[in-house]
């Protein structure tokens, strides 16, 4: 298919849903829309670019409609309603329903997303997050009967002076309410199932990893294996966020590229129709270990489009498997669009990684090879430039040595999660046959994350390393990406024009 088609397919989508969300679209606006297209189809026969404008504009009607029915469908969960009806201060209530996700344990709670299937014993249909104590035992797949105060999530003033959207954040997953001062008045096990098994290993590894690695090692590496962040302390994630290495332990795109790299690296002596399969692969089955998350799903999905790039050896194929993946995910789910954050950063880091790449890469040409140090400095100078406005208005953080400390700790940051992979499974052997086994990958492991805290720590130490922009208005940076955009598509077209990119 033509790269004008897809993009004007994934635009309109994308701008429809955008608009949706916003604003109410009439359906004799929907209607016209439809006949401009019909138009366009009949005057450009043998015309591209007419033909292109007609697809846009019925790609704009089908967001529009799949927004409508999403909202829809929102709107009509019992549980939206009953919790819009409830007083400020909300109401104690006794909920029955299926824990629906793998509980997040942090230091004092434990969040735990329940289908809701009755409220004070009346039907209700929707799902919110409870608010247990931390030693709770649940898992899931569990049928609950839970205490708490039911009430309406409330937006709150980030650290960068920011109102954080909770409400939208928590509608991207589904949940229209919270549960908070929870109490666990009686549970059934969960039945066996696929995720269930998943989340049931992701547990088990945590643990084995928590006896391996001393703190704050072993947290660590479950979030740059997991993606857990619960036991990192708020120092130490402060520290990561002003050397600007927090995508580490997040499942980023960027991560989950690097992981691919390793892959393709380690299976160089294969050929290249064995190699990029068996990556794939081992990609879907890293996904399936760390519990398929969306957040996991999605980042896996950014490496997959770098992957199917080198493949073809074509920038063009990446740009457009983007653009595919991308309206398919915001189809599926409108509300990521605007309120999720993980997908906006994702996005964006992606394009400007395909488009800015070539450019920042001959900027670059100084930089030695050796350990994939040029690489991995262009692909992440490349990621910084394009996330920068968003990073500006969702964390307020700018990073002014972000481009060293990555370039420091990127190089170990694979071997580090391949040496806590196999430590985590190989102390799964009972006895001390499997302590023996596990010490060597987790002493290089251990030596390796050393490194990375080292970095993240000098950096944060150094004066003026970092600054907070306060509450950055949101049309600052949509005027910012602007000029970005536009120096994105000359980039591109400039290294399309030249030579296929790799």
């Amino acid at each position: 298919m033509s790269g004008s088609f897809v993009y004007a397919l994934a635009g309109g989508i994308c701008i429809g849903v955008a608009l949706s969300l916003v604003f109410i679209i009439p359906v004799w606006v929907l209607a016209g829309l439809l006949c401009v297209s019909a138009v366009f189809v009949v005057l450009g026969r043998g015309n591209v670019h007419v033909f292109a404008y007609a697809i846009f504009c019925a790609a704009l009607v089908v967001g529009c409609v799949r927004t409508e029915l999403y909202t829809t469908t929102w709107n009509a969960q019992t549980l939206v309603a009953l919790a819009h009806g409830l007083p400020e201060n909300g109401k104690k209530v006794t909920v029955a329903g299926v824990v629906d996700a793998d509980p997040d344990r942090r230091d004092t709670t434990l969040h735990a997303n329940i289908k809701v299937e009755a409220i004070n014993g009346a039907p209700v249909q929707g799902t919110l997050i409870a608010f247990f104590p931390s030693d709770m035992p649940l898992l899931y797949g569990q049928h609950v009967d839970a205490k708490g105060t039911l009430r309406l999530p409330d937006a709150f003033q980030g650290d960068g002076g920011n109102m954080f959207d909770y409400p939208h954040y928590l509608q991207v997953q589904g949940i229209s309410a919270m549960l908070t001062s929870a109490q666990l008045a009686s549970s059934t096990p969960a039945p066996l199932s696929l995720y269930g098994i998943l989340f049931f290993i992701k547990q088990k590894f945590n643990i084995s990893l928590e006896r391996i690695f001393q703190p704050p090692l072993g947290t660590l590496m479950e979030g740059i294996i997991l993606g857990e962040r619960r036991g990192i302390s708020p120092t130490l994630e402060h520290a990561f966020i002003v050397s600007s290495l927090i995508h580490i332990v997040v499942l980023s795109g960027h991560v989950f590229t690097l992981i691919a790299d390793a892959i393709m690296r380690t299976l160089s002596f294969l050929p290249k129709k064995f190699r990029y399969p068996l990556g794939a692969l081992f990609m879907l089955l890293f996904i399936g270990m760390v519990g398929a998350s969306s957040t996991a799903i999605r980042a896996g999905g950014m490496a997959f489009i770098g992957l199917l790039a080198r493949f073809f050896n074509r920038q063009s194929i990446a740009l457009r498997a983007l653009a595919v993946a991308s309206a398919g995910m915001v189809l599926w789910n409108p509300a990521v669009l605007l309120w999720d954050t993980s997908f906006i950063l994702s996005v964006l880091a992606t394009f400007g990684l395909i488009t800015c790449s070539p450019t920042v890469e001959h900027w670059l040409h100084w930089v030695p090879e050796k350990f994939e140090l040029r690489a991995i400095a262009t692909s992440t100078l490349s990621v910084q430039i394009f996330i920068l406005p968003a990073l500006l208005y969702y964390t307020g953080t700018l990073s002014f040595l972000a481009l060293p400390a990555n370039v420091l700790a990127l190089p170990v940051l694979p071997w580090a999660m391949l040496f806590g992979f196999a430590a985590g499974v190989l102390n799964f052997i009972p006895g001390v046959f499997g302590v023996v086994l596990a010490f060597v990958p987790a002493f290089f492991g251990q030596l390796l994350l050393r490194w990375i805290l080292f970095v993240a720590q000098t950096v944060e130490n150094i004066p003026y390393a970092a600054t907070t922009i306060v509450a950055m208005p949101g049309w600052v940076a949509f005027c910012m990406y602007v000029p970005l955009v536009i120096f994105a598509l000359w980039s591109y077209r400039q290294s399309v024009v030249q030579v296929p990119s790799s």
